[in-house]
């Protein structure tokens, strides 16, 4: 345990200052009996001395020891994909700095590139790795992680790209591989091609050997997406294939790789789902949309749920819903069934007098029925300074980065921020996201994971402050959001964030970079300077005024710098000029609605909700569940979560008719309606469980482990096989279990209970539809993802800058490549520099002088 002085001055072992207490008490009692107030002085002196080095005391100081010898690693990507990039470059590299610097090439080769595990083996203090590669990496440790780790440890890590000289396409489909008869199925085609140039070629899409679409088209993008959807007429396996044509050039020229041009989805359907739909208006928008997609049992009470996947509570009072029947549901659910409650005027809230509030009906939904304070939809960014300089004294006995770290956790319990969807980066030289992504702060288990993380925090070991780095990674962040929720970005630092050389322009990049953000994305900015009692050239300008309150007039964002006294906490606002409140409220009371979560099932690749609704139930979501869908004003629309072995989700607007004026007419017509039949979807239980084994079987990869998800309602572990091979299965839950499979073939193969034949042609799957068969499930294989992406990595130059590494030409050999290695070898580290022996001394030393002075002055005068 530390205890912090001033001046940077802390202590190791706190415990051991306690015995100042009783020295005070032994001084007090000695001057009550009027001892001699000099020799009391001088021993009581001495005694405080030895108690302050029994505490070790010690300050941290910042050192950069130079190795013995500096080199340079260079990892040589040799893998398949790098064939369409220039040739032997990190040969001539090794070759031209070899003469000045010692130099180790390590190379990848084959069809899998596991880039991030090679950084993280050559990776070291006194070792500069240079990466010549696409940035292609599609095994092992993910390189961002493995990049975030180096800078983390100060391992230089930086990459040389060579060009891409050849052309290739690679086509994929996305989609889901399960389907119900009768209804749509959307499918998305993504086509790549490595080169920025236009190019020309012909996609052709069959289902089931028949094609269905073919289009013409010239690509100057990187990548061009179409989408598609196609209705399944009969049960059991299906087939969706892409193809790339050339349409000007032959094939040698315009496309290097072959094997990449086609691509086939197997597709399983299924019956349609038995649905209970418990309403009072079963010519509702709802039930015709359900009738549609399901086999529906309308009724006005719950009855049996023999035989039904899910179960849709439309608009029902607590007082229709009885103990018994809530009893039958929580059993229903706890063992794998589905559970929609929808709302409108006689549910959840409504009417006053027969709510859900406190009944055990309540209990089994992901939300209460009572109002939402939360204003939620808000994205921030919380941007700290780890810079060295935060290491210095506050003076007021801490350090900056106290003051820092301590606003911060300010700002996260404050109830503006008590929903909003956050995520922390430290900025020094570089920009670091310590959360991994945004967190939900209304989950209580995430606010004090994130209390805990943020006091983890050191400062970082470059030498400067780089705020444009830091303001990068909160871009990359925020683009990868829904664009209409709200965004902040709050800035905590102690103002450190000017140029220090004339040549140095990161402060004027970072003002560029803010302008973009604000003005370009319309993202609020704000800016909390810790006033620090130091003041440099980093933190002042020439004229005399502060970089940090400069940088926000120069976005035009004054308004929201706020610079306080250490000790202090920032309390910030995100409160709106009148006009302009009054004109969002407008905005929120006509319904508009944004998708909050978007990476969940229901919500995935659905980017807004075009129309708006004009009414909701006022609820709450309880601390573990999912809000998918919200308003503007943050309330409620559909919220998820699992209970027992299944899933209940609240749609908590009304079915499309309502009483009166309806609530979400807009919601079960058109492309809006894709929300809510996901909704459903997702909350119908495994259709198959009753005929034995369930399984979840993606798209797979040649040569590449592919995770088959098997679910049972029979006892003990079931018994598969892929290609007429036993598959080893891992239980991983309550009747869950899961087997990897690999496949070296292109083409469909198959799971089955009993061994058959293997690897059937699409010819012959075209035979085998219109008959549900479960005992055997087909699996298609395409090629390797080395083949899928080619081309230079657009990220992997933005994860290198992102974490303090660099990114070179060949031209930069001579000039910058081993200037930086020779630098970035000195690793700047904290050491702990301990006083115990001086004041030992100067206790041993005070004793000594008062002893020989009081002894001369009694005995030999």
């Amino acid at each position: 345990m530390t205890f912090d002085l001033p001046y940077g001055f802390n202590f190791l072992h706190l415990n051991e200052l306690t015995l100042l207490i009783p020295l005070a008490f032994l001084v007090f009692l000695g001057l009550w009996r009027k001892i001699n107030r000099r020799h009391l002085f001088v021993h009581s002196l001495v005694i405080f001395l030895l108690i302050l080095a029994l505490a070790a005391p010690y300050s941290v100081e910042i050192s950069s020891p130079e190795t013995s010898q500096s080199r340079i690693t260079i990892i040589s990507d040799e893998s398949v994909s790098m064939d369409l990039l220039e040739k032997g470059v990190s040969g001539e590299l090794a070759d031209d700095l070899n003469t000045r610097v010692p130099v180790m090439v390590t190379t990848i080769s084959g069809i899998h590139t596991s880039l991030g595990d090679a950084i993280v083996q050559q990776a070291s203090p006194d070792n500069y790795v240079l990466v010549v590669s696409d940035g292609q990496s599609n095994s092992g440790m993910p390189v961002e992680e493995a990049l975030s780790y180096c800078y983390k440890n100060n391992f230089p890590v930086s990459a040389l790209i060579p060009k891409t000289v050849k052309e290739d396409l690679s086509v994929e489909i996305e989609g889901e591989n399960e389907a119900v008869i009768d209804n749509k199925a959307f499918f998305k085609v993504n086509i790549r091609k490595s080169v920025e140039d236009k190019m020309s070629y012909r996609v052709r899409v069959t289902v089931d050997h028949q094609k269905v679409m073919e289009r013409e088209i010239t690509q100057t993008e990187r990548i061009e997406s179409m989408e598609f959807n196609h209705t399944f007429e009969t049960l059991g396996p299906h087939t969706v294939k892409a193809t790339l044509h050339p349409a000007s050039i032959s094939v040698k020229n315009l496309d290097y790789f072959e094997n990449n041009n086609q691509y086939m989805k197997s597709i399983y359907v299924t019956p349609k789902p038995e649905v209970l739909l418990v309403t009072d208006e079963p010519d509702s928008p709802l039930a015709g949309m359900m009738k549609e997609i399901y086999d529906v049992r309308v009724s006005g009470s719950f009855g049996s749920l023999n035989r039904t996947d899910a179960v849709i509570i439309d608009n029902q009072a607590a007082s229709t819903i009885s103990d018994v029947e809530t009893r039958t549901l929580r059993d229903y659910i706890i063992n794998g069934g589905g559970m929609v409650v929808v709302g409108g005027s006689s549910s959840f809230d409504l009417p006053a007098d027969d709510t859900y509030q406190g009944t055990r009906f309540e209990e089994l939904l992901p939300v209460s029925s009572e109002p939402s304070s939360w204003r939620g939809g808000r994205n921030v960014v919380l941007m700290l300074d780890v810079s060295p300089s935060t290491l210095q004294s506050n003076g007021a006995g801490r350090k900056i980065l106290d003051d820092i770290l301590s606003n911060a956790i300010v700002l996260l319990e404050s109830d503006l921020l008590k929903d909003a969807r956050v995520d922390v980066i430290t900025f020094g030289s570089t920009g670091q996201d310590i959360t991994d992504g945004f967190i939900d702060m209304s989950k209580e288990s995430n606010k004090l994971w994130l209390d805990a993380e943020i006091r983890k925090i050191t400062p970082s070991t470059g030498d400067s402050t780089s705020l444009e780095r830091g303001l990068m990674t909160a871009r990359t962040l925020l683009n990868g959001q829904n664009k209409s929720t709200e965004a902040e970005i709050i800035i905590v630092s102690d103002g450190g964030i000017g140029n220090r050389a004339e040549r140095d322009l990161r402060f004027e990049r970072a003002i560029q970079c803010a302008e973009n953000l604000h003005e370009g994305s319309g993202i609020n900015i704000h800016f909390v300077h810790i006033h620090t009692p130091s003041v440099d050239d980093l933190k002042v300008t020439p004229k005399g005024q502060y970089y940090a309150e400069l940088f926000m007039n120069k976005i035009g964002l004054s308004e929201n710098y706020n610079r306080i006294e250490p000790g202090e906490r920032i309390k910030v606002s995100f409160s709106e000029d009148p006009e302009e409140s009054e004109n969002r409220e407008d905005e929120y009371s006509s319904g508009s609605i944004v998708v909050y979560d978007p990476k969940h099932f229901i919500t995935r690749n659905i980017s807004d909700v075009q129309h708006d609704i004009l009414g909701y139930n006022e609820v709450t979501p309880r601390p573990e569940a999912n809000r998918l869908v919200i308003t503007r004003l943050g309330k409620p629309i559909i919220t998820v979560w699992r209970l027992g072995l299944g899933r209940v989700a609240a749609i908590t607007t009304d079915n499309g008719k309502g009483h009166g004026v309806p609530w979400a007419a807009s919601m079960y017509s058109g492309n809006d309606s894709l929300i809510i039949t996901r909704t459903l979807n997702w909350a119908v239980a495994d259709i198959e469980m009753s005929e034995g084994v369930q399984l979840d079987v993606p798209d797979l990869k040649m040569g590449q482990p592919g995770r088959i998800l098997i679910t049972t309602g029979k006892k003990g572990t079931p018994e598969l096989y892929f290609d007429k091979k036993p598959m080893e299965i891992t239980s991983i839950g309550n009747n869950m279990y899961e087997s990897y499979v690999t496949a070296d073939t292109f083409g469909l193969h198959k799971i089955s209970e009993t061994p058959v034949e293997v690897n059937l042609t699409e010819e012959l799957m075209s035979e085998n539809t219109g008959v549900k068969n479960v005992s055997w499930r087909p699996a298609a294989v395409n090629c390797p993802d080395e083949f899928m992406y080619t081309g230079e990595n657009v990220l992997f130059r933005t994860a290198i800058l992102e974490n303090g590494g660099k990114v070179y030409t060949k031209g930069d050999v001579n000039s910058k490549i081993i200037e930086d290695a020779l630098t970035s070898t000195k690793k700047k580290i904290l050491t702990r520099v301990f006083y115990t022996k001086y004041f030992l001394v100067l206790a041993f030393l005070i004793y000594l002088f008062y002893t020989l002075h009081h002894t001369y002055n009694t005995r030999m005068k």
